[in-house]
């Protein structure tokens, strides 16, 4: 009899480990679908404000002017602000100090 309670016992722990496992998982599950986005969007606009992401884009941005202007046909110049349109679709343009900048990067995207 004593043996049968320790082999239950065991089985019992068992699953009531296993349980707690499946348990656990299943709020990670959780926790990553409701408030892992809302921690990821918060981490995701404070890089896009961040000083380096905002220098990256003023140098990409100098970049693609610098080509625009050199630009010899107007096909060039179109696939250089299609080139702007996408690169900078999501990225708020005010962060730049140039004007000159901005207004070229407004005038591709809209």
């Amino acid at each position: 009899m004593k043996t049968i309670n320790i082999v239950l016992l065991s089985i019992a722990g068992i699953i009531v480990l296993l349980a707690l496992s499946f348990g656990f998982g299943m709020w990670d599950i959780f926790m990553i679908k409701t408030v892992g986005k809302e921690k990821q969007n918060a981490k995701r606009e404070v890089y896009e404000t961040s000083q380096s992401y905002v220098e990256g884009k003023r140098q990409e941005a100098v970049k693609q002017y610098s080509e625009w202007i050199n630009a010899e046909t107007p096909e060039d110049k179109e696939a250089i602000e299609n080139i702007v349109r996408l690169s900078f679709s999501n990225f708020d343009e005010t962060l730049l100090q140039e004007p000159q900048l901005q207004n070229w990067i407004k005038q591709c995207k809209y």
